[in-house]
């Protein structure tokens, strides 16, 4: 439960975070879709692409193929875990516009890193077919939807988080009906 001080759990934190990446992750895979659209590529290629770090270069096709939904929950999940870690990092500190920028900031050094050093030996196929414009601006799209949600789905469920503990001591506590 949180402490009257204002400090909110880690794993609060961490579900708000979890949402907010899930959700900037939603918007980074439309985008990159949009783009591909634009482009006359399939729009299944990020998702495919990634599929290929489980299932090598045969998962690697321009349709929706019975692998795609893996590409599709490894990023998911990927971005909903480094949601995760932005909301124990930042812990909703500032403003709006200064979770935004940290967002900001957290999407494209993920991009970063994750070109120049996870992709390069987890899965190379990432690294080299990617569209790496289009990668980059979904990061950044990713990174500012993260840090603008974050800050709201934190005091969502702290209110959550409240009304449950009101609701918790108005049934602990005895009414005068019940004999004790």
């Amino acid at each position: 439960m949180s402490s009257g001080n204002g400090v909110r759990p880690n794993w609060l934190l961490a579900l708000a975070g979890i949402q907010a990446g899930v959700g900037g992750a939603l918007v980074l895979l439309g985008y990159l879709a949009l783009d591909s659209a634009w482009h006359r590529r399939s729009i299944w290629l990020v998702p495919n692409l990634m599929a290929s770090t489980f299932y090598g270069e045969s998962a690697y096709q321009p349709r929706f193929g019975t692998r795609t939904s893996t590409g599709l929950a490894l990023l998911l999940v990927l971005y909903g875990v480094l949601g995760a870690l932005f909301g124990l990092l930042v812990r909703d500190q500032g403003s709006r516009l200064r979770m935004t920028i940290l967002g900001l900031i957290f999407g494209t050094g993920w991009f970063f890193l994750s070109f120049d050093v996870l992709w390069k030996y987890v899965n190379p196929m990432v690294r080299m077919y990617s569209p790496d414009r289009a990668m980059l601006v979904g990061h950044v799209l990713y990174g500012g939807l993260l840090g603008r949600r974050f800050p709201a789905y934190v005091r969502s469920m702290s209110a959550g988080e409240q009304l449950a503990e009101a609701q918790a001591l108005t049934e602990a506590r005895p009414t005068e009906g019940d004999g004790r």
